[in-house]
């Protein structure tokens, strides 16, 4: 039982031997290229990008900036409201269906955008 165990043991130790060396010259390409350089330069890159990230949420993102484009939206929607009012207004002064279409076309439009 125990001659199974190591004939098996010496055919996968044969196994792996012989995958390293058909590996070896690849490992010695990969060495010697600048292929390992390149992926530290790449590396490094994100990380430069991923802390410039970082502080760029903290320095605009901040509570007041938010406040303030929550603000800004709140008035442009009021804005848009405001002009849907003054097209049915301009609909009842001009009676032209054309004019008032076109208006409540661009009306949804803008909104879109938002």
């Amino acid at each position: 039982m125990q001659e199974i165990g190591v004939d098996k043991g010496y055919k996968l130790v044969e196994k792996v031997v012989h995958v390293m060396e058909k590996a070896r010259p690849l490992i010695s390409k990969v060495h010697d290229s600048n292929l390992l350089k390149d992926v530290e330069i790449i590396a490094k890159g994100l990380a430069d990008a991923s802390d410039d990230l970082r502080w760029l949420k903290s320095s605009v993102l901040t509570v007041e900036n938010t406040d303030l484009i929550k603000k800004s939206i709140f008035t442009i929607i009021y804005t848009l409201k405001n002009i849907e009012s003054i097209s049915s207004d301009v609909s009842g002064f001009t009676g032209d269906e054309a004019t008032t279409r076109n208006i409540k076309l661009l009306i949804k439009s803008l909104r879109r955008l938002l």
